[in-house]
């Protein structure tokens, strides 16, 4: 469908910051990112591609003292988007921070099994949505914005607490996951009388009790977010992640009950469309039938990881437009975290011509994911590891996520 049409843009002086906490010495084009909501550039990209929603950066999850320039930057830009008739949804990170610029807030943050800080990237740790504190500091957030001609607020990244492991169809996962701070454990025993089980595998029922406690939770804080964005009069929206894995224990997403509270679903991928049909997003179209979503669905795909990968081809536009034209969602064009020689930088608008929405694409199932976790639990010490390791080892790789860097530095070395 191309009724409306998306674009995927962070940028301003808080996503130049950000990068630099996620990333050691990153190389950045801040003209790039600086440029990206002005008037020009914004006309260049509604004219060439028919943007009809606009996601930009509001916060990126630093104290409000030190991002109140990153705020004020989109705020006064507003104009350029209302002058094009582009609808602008602000974007705020979702239940993560900057742990140095909150020192006070040690019982905001999410915990494991073992009482263990859970990280988020770089330099960021994952925040308990049980804590009211931290929930009416997010609410008072969105309510900044009323009045200050935002279309709709987005919040990214709506996870609770630890990321669970992939578990094999019809079995619980046997690492823990979600949240294990003090107020999760008020909330849980409030509701069930019983602690939050350390150890998935002692009692299956239990468990089971605790995961749909945990994705409950994780509804109720959207419902809560979407409630403070339309009381100004604004939509709401949430990132959904890839579907190809199924969020209910990765992320403590309802696939069915989510898209109630919201007023678009948008899945982040990567599905970049290949004209030989090796990639592409036919598995989103089978979930939105699956689930019968009567919203409009945006789907963001891209080739790689953030950061890993240079922009798109004209290839790579014509057949993201083509897919979109004969499918049931809508697309939005990733604009930024793109890569070239190791330098940071926007989509250059320059480069392209008016997408085609006519290229054959092969429409075949694919992306499935290859699931190594009922080889892998075959040998008691990989069970062993992940359940004891799972947190450290998620937490190294995070906090060298330079190393992802440097891959893309070796292998992407021109825009094509």
């Amino acid at each position: 469908m191309l009724d409306r049409i998306g674009y995927y843009c962070w940028a301003g002086p808080g996503t130049i910051r950000m990068i630099k906490v996620k990333y050691f010495n990153p190389r950045i084009d801040e003209k790039s990112l600086l440029s990206s909501y002005e008037y020009d550039y914004l006309a260049r990209v509604r004219d060439l591609f028919g943007i009809t929603d606009f996601w930009a950066t509001y916060s990126w999850g630093f104290s409000d003292k030190t991002e109140q320039e990153d705020r004020q930057f989109l705020i006064e830009r507003v104009e350029n988007f209302k002058r094009l008739g582009i609808r602008l949804h602000a974007y705020i990170q979702g239940p993560n921070l900057v742990y140095d610029e909150f020192p006070d807030k040690a019982e905001w943050w999410a915990r494991d099994e073992r009482s263990r800080l859970i990280t988020y990237y770089k330099g960021r740790w994952m925040c308990s949505i049980h804590n009211p504190d931290y929930v009416n500091y997010v609410v008072k957030k969105i309510e900044d914005t009323h009045g200050l001609g935002f279309d709709g607020i987005f919040v990214d990244n709506i996870q609770h607490g630890q990321l669970g492991v992939p578990a094999p169809a019809g079995q619980l996962p046997f690492v823990f996951c979600g949240d294990y701070s003090a107020a999760a454990q008020a909330a849980f025993r409030a509701e069930t009388g019983h602690t939050i089980p350390d150890d998935f595998e002692r009692d299956p029922a239990l468990t089971l009790a605790y995961l749909e406690f945990r994705m409950r939770a994780n509804t109720q804080y959207i419902a809560t977010l979407a409630d403070a964005a339309h009381r100004g009069g604004m939509v709401f929206g949430s990132n959904f992640y890839d579907p190809k894995f199924d969020p209910k224990y990765i992320y403590a997403i309802d696939m069915a009950a989510k898209p109630n509270l919201q007023d678009y679903v948008l899945f982040e991928n990567h599905a970049l469309p290949r004209a030989d049909g090796k990639v592409s997003n036919l598995y989103v179209e089978r979930i939105i039938d699956r689930y019968q979503y009567q919203k409009p669905v945006f789907v963001v795909s891209y080739r790689n990881g953030v950061g890993m990968a240079p922009q798109f081809s004209q290839e790579d536009i014509d057949n993201l437009f083509s897919e979109a034209a004969t499918s049931n969602f809508r697309v939005s064009l990733k604009g930024s975290e793109f890569t070239t020689n190791g330098v940071w930088h926007n989509l250059d608008v320059s480069q392209y011509r008016k997408p085609r929405l006519d290229v054959q694409l092969e429409r075949r199932e694919n992306n499935r994911p290859v699931d190594l976790v009922p080889v892998l639990l075959r040998f008691p010490l990989f069970r062993w590891y992940l359940k004891k390791y799972f947190n450290p080892t998620t937490r190294a790789a995070f906090e060298w996520s330079s190393l992802r860097f440097l891959v893309n530095v070796v292998y992407n070395t021109t825009i094509k």
